[in-house]
Order: C-alpha cells, then structure tokens, then sequence
C-alpha cells in the first residue's frame, strides 16, 4: 500500500499540471470560421436567374441563419419534451461491487445476561473477497406526479418555440418585401442616376464658367447653380438610400454579398396593393393570430400548472422499491434473494410555506394576466400605426403618380422647344433632372407602399409559412409562397371571417 503513494502523488501532479488553459491559436480560429462559413452557405441551391419577390423569401426562409436557429431550437423543445415524458418511468438501477481485505474481518460477543465466556472467541461470517450484485426498480409516486406535470409544461413550450418561429419567419417575409424592392428600385434607377449626376456635374461647371465670364445675369446663374446642387444632393441621398439594399436583400438570402444575382423588375408598377378592411377588422384578425399573444396564452398554462405541483408536493412522498441481489459470500446461507419495501416521507417544513408558494403562483398568474392585456394593447396600437401608414404611403404614391405625368409632360415640352431652338441646354438639364427625379420618387413611393402593405401584414400576424419547407425544392416553396402572399392579400383586401390555424401538436 505504501508503493501506490508515490505514483498517486505523481498522478495528481500531472493532473493539475494539465489543467492550463491552452488559448486558441490565429491558425485555429481561421480553420473555424472558414468551416462555419462552409456550412452556413451549404446545401443550398444555386442562384441559376433573376430572383423575384417569391423567391427571395423561399431562399430566405429555406436558408436565413436565425430561420434555421428558430427550428433547431423548435427541435431541441421537442427533444426536452421526449425527455421529460422518461422522466415519468420509474427508475431501475442496476449496481456491483467488489470488496477485498488483507485480512479476515472477525468478531466476538459479551453476553448481556447469564455467565460470561471465560474465553473471548472470534469468529467471521465474510470471505476476505466477494462480489455482490443486485438490480432493483424504484417508483416514487410524488415523482411521478410532478414529471408528468412537467412534460405538460415541457409540451407548451414546444408550442411557445412554435409561435416564436412563426413570428421570426414573419419578420423575415416582411424585411424581405422590404428590402426587395428597395433593391429593385436600385437595379432599375442607378445607372440613369449616375449618368444624371454626370451630367448635373458638366452643367455646374459650365454655368460656373458663365460666371466666371459675366455672360449672364448674376441672380439667374445662381439660382440655377443653387438648383443644381438641391438636385445633386437629393440624387445623392437617394443614391445612398439604394447602394445598400441589394446587400440586406442578399443577407436575408444567406447569399454571400459578393456574388452577383440580378432582380426580376416589373416593367410597369401597376399592381397596387389594396386595403379594404376596417381598421377594427383588422385589429380582431390581429388579436386572434399574433404569435406573441398565443405565447402569452400557453405561458399562462404553464404557470397554472405551476399550482398543481405545488399541491403534489404538499402530498407525502410514497416510495416503492422491489430488487434481485445477489453476493458471493461463502458463509451465506442464501446467496441471492428478492427484497421489496416501502416507504412514506412527509417534509413538514413544505407544510409550512405551501401557503406562500400558491401567494407566490397567484401573483404570478396574475402578471401573466396584466402582461397579456399590455401586450394586446400595444398590438392595438401596432395595427393603428401600420394602417395609418399604408394609407398615407398611398397617398404618397397617387401624389408622386401625378406629380410624375406633370414633369413627364413638361420635360417633353421643354425637349420639343430645344429641338426648335426655343430652349437652352441648362433648361433642358434642368426639366431632365426634375423628370427623373419624380420618377425615382414615384418608384420608390411603390416600394414604400409595398413595404407599408408588409408591415400591415407583418402587425396582424397572418401566416405566410409553407406547411413543409424541409426537403422541398426551392421552386416549389416560391409557388407555396405566392398562392399564400395572394391568399393573405385577398383577406386584407375583401375580409371574410377566417379560423385561426391550429398549432402544430
């Protein structure tokens, strides 16, 4: 025994030794990341055309990052469930040992009455070495109780997980239309605002040599330089506004920015999106499909449940035990037999603060209530705000359609007069800016209205989500898509009563 000390010592010393924290190193991280970037964008097929609309959100909610988190952890509420529902069995444990001694264990007696041995005799009952067994069930039926409490409130989280991915998917439909057009707007007026701003450019410095050179009155020069720049700087904002959606709208599609993909753009923005219902059917679709207030609802039965264990465990504990054991022992006289037994245990302490745990529960349910109703009117308020919105990005847009036909027809008149000789270069500059300046805000008052209709859509709820996107091929999650965007516009537009989907078991 005194040998094993050494190597002991020895063995503690390395194993504290290498308990050093190792940092990762350069070479480490790079070989991580490259793997985590490989596997955010594999399996997914190919961009082969221009995208539209429908299949920007297939890809989106096929390969969006934070789609993918809400399923995984849609997944993993599933696989807690199945846990818990194990939790129910009872337990049977299995164990063996091995026991060995250098020396025989031994023992002698003292009578307590009659005549005293004039000798002490020992005596052992146990093999220096032996090997004992057993397997025995246990079943504790307060256990019971409270696991199959839990893999009730276990299953409400699921459907909590559930409604958390419908609202992520919802999110991402409408940052996707959103951005979608954004980025149509982009591809479509660029290349003309870039060749305007060229030319609004040459303009600025002829008109500045003109006053360099005194050839034109000085207010008339710098009111027309003065409206050069307002329009330069408006083409620059809007510039700024636009270079950038194409890379949101990739992100959205876990496409890699640098990857070249062109837009399917409609050659006429006539499709209006319309909104007939009522703002209070609205608000009644609303309240019946928000995702966030069916979470409240099954938070709600989770904490009600939260009072049945507390009752449960105001209940004594009843254990229940049955075993085969077996030992090799050599004086036994059987050396293996079946045991059973029972127990009850009552924590007298839990007695006690029952009364403040059922306060506790109350209160509880309590804030559930009151959080559910702020909840309902903040939603309220939501839809307000978002049918407001749509309705003034309307008026925006029948404003900017109008406004666009005007500076059309004058930018015409003002070319047929410079053909005639009747007009100057800087007038025709001038009408040509004002032209294509209203027909960028015309265009972009459509994404603003298309963005304004998703943000309605987004506020009541309605879902867009195929009913399976796994395994499915790309184009048909597009059609999925466009029946359902259509079918949800037509709700919006000619509302009918509508059930609210059922959740998914």
């Amino acid at each position: 025994m005194k040998q094993l000390i050494p190597f002991v010592t020895i063995l503690l010393f390395l194993t504290g030794c290498s308990m050093t924290p190792k940092p990762l190193t350069l070479q480490e991280i790079q070989e991580q990341s490259d793997r985590d970037l490989s596997e955010a964008l594999a399996e997914q097929e190919p961009v082969t055309g221009p995208i539209d609309m429908y299949e920007a959100m297939a890809r989106a909610i096929k390969y969006n990052l934070e789609s993918r988190l809400k399923l995984l952890e849609t997944s993993l509420a599933e696989q807690q469930h199945t846990v818990a529902k194990f939790e129910m069995l009872p337990k049977m444990v299995a164990s063996a040992g091995y026991n060995f001694r250098d020396n025989d264990s031994g023992s002698t007696n003292r009578a307590l009455t009659g005549p005293q041995s004039g000798q002490d005799v020992f005596s052992t009952s146990q093999d220096r070495e032996h090997v004992t067994s057993d397997i025995t069930l246990m079943w504790n039926v307060l256990d019971f109780g409270l696991s199959y409490v839990r893999a009730k409130q276990q299953g409400d989280r699921i459907l909590i997980a559930q409604e958390r991915k419908r609202k992520t998917i919802q999110n991402i439909i409408q940052d996707i239309r959103i951005a979608y057009w954004k980025a149509a707007c982009a591809e479509l007026l660029l290349d003309d605002m870039n060749r305007l701003l060229i030319e609004t450019e040459k303009a600025l410095e002829q008109s500045r040599e003109i006053e360099d050179n005194q050839l034109a009155p000085p207010r008339e020069y710098l009111e027309y330089q003065r409206a050069l720049l307002e329009n330069m700087r408006m083409l620059q904002d809007l510039t700024q506004r636009m270079r950038n959606a194409k890379t949101e709208l990739a992100t959205l599609m876990n496409i890699r920015s640098s990857d070249e993909f062109h837009l399917k753009i409609p050659k006429e923005f006539n499709d209006m999106p319309r909104l007939n219902a009522s703002v209070s059917e609205v608000e009644r679709l609303a309240l019946t499909y928000r995702p966030e207030l069916r979470e409240e609802n099954y938070r709600a039965r989770i904490t009600a449940l939260e009072t049945r264990k507390a009752i449960l465990q105001a209940f004594p504990s009843l254990n229940l035990e049955a075993g085969y054991n077996n030992d090799t022992n050599s004086f036994l006289y059987n050396n293996d037999w079946w045991s059973a037994g029972s127990r009850v245990s009552l924590n007298l302490f839990k007695l006690i603060s029952q009364p403040a745990v059922y306060r506790a529960v109350k209160a509880q349910q309590d804030v559930d209530t009151m959080r559910r109703q702020a909840l309902s009117m903040a939603i309220l308020t939501q839809v307000h705000l978002a049918y407001q919105g749509f309705q003034q990005a309307e008026e925006r847009y029948e404003m900017s359609t109008m406004l666009d036909s005007i500076n059309e027809r004058l930018n015409n008149l003002t070319m047929a007069e410079n053909e005639a000789g009747a007009g100057n270069e800087f007038t025709v500059i001038k009408s040509r800016t004002n032209a294509l300046v209203t027909k960028m805000r015309k265009i972009l008052a459509y994404a603003d209205l298309q963005g304004s209709l998703s943000r309605v859509i987004n506020t009541v709820g309605l879902d867009i989500l195929p009913q399976k996107i796994e395994n499915t091929p790309l184009n048909e999650v597009s059609r999925s898509l466009y029946e359902a965007v259509r079918d949800v516009e037509a709700i919006l537009e000619y509302p009918r009563p509508a059930a609210a989907p059922e959740p998914e078991a």
